[in-house]
């Protein structure tokens, strides 16, 4: 089986103070509405170009793919909203990302803590967590490559910076 890449990306920095009505539609703040177009860019520069996106439908993460969706050519790549997505359980996560990447190459999953991060620690156990304690932060990007769905191997963990 051909290489697969599986690219999970939690939302960036939502408005806690926003006054929606509920959690479901929390838009994103300003430290969130500049950090998504930087993990853009660098999905661009690195070519992290999914075949598929599968996106929470929740507020959040659909600004949060529009925003990155500003700085990385989307126009080929299939978007899907996923009710199942928004605070998805670390299982949840790991069956949607196995059963799309038996059809796909290339799938990028955007969601929410604390299914994402656990669901990277299942996917790749000897991930190292880095030292703030802090493995999958907002806006944060993991790249885990599979020869065969399983362990995978960790091959990028990005959080958005100041560039």
């Amino acid at each position: 089986m051909a290489t697969r890449r599986l690219i999970l990306l939690r939302h960036a920095k939502s408005d806690w103070h926003s006054g929606a009505a509920t959690d479901f539609d929390r838009p994103l703040n300003h430290r969130g509405r500049r950090d998504a177009p930087r993990v853009g860019r660098w999905l661009h520069a690195n070519n992290f170009y999914p075949d598929v996106i599968y996106c929470s439908s929740a507020a959040r993460t659909r600004e949060t793919l529009e925003l990155i969706g500003s700085e990385l050519d989307l126009a080929d790549v299939e978007i899907n909203y996923l009710g199942d997505l928004y605070h998805a359980s670390e299982m949840e996560v790991v069956d949607i990302a196995e059963q799309q990447l038996l059809d796909h190459q290339s799938v990028m999953l955007i969601g929410h803590n604390p299914g994402f991060e656990k669901a990277l620690l299942r996917l790749v156990p000897d991930v190292q967590i880095p030292s703030d304690g802090k493995l999958m932060t907002t806006c944060c990007v993991a790249v885990v490559d599979f020869d065969e769905f399983g362990t995978g191997s960790l091959t990028h963990l990005k959080r958005p910076d100041k560039s």
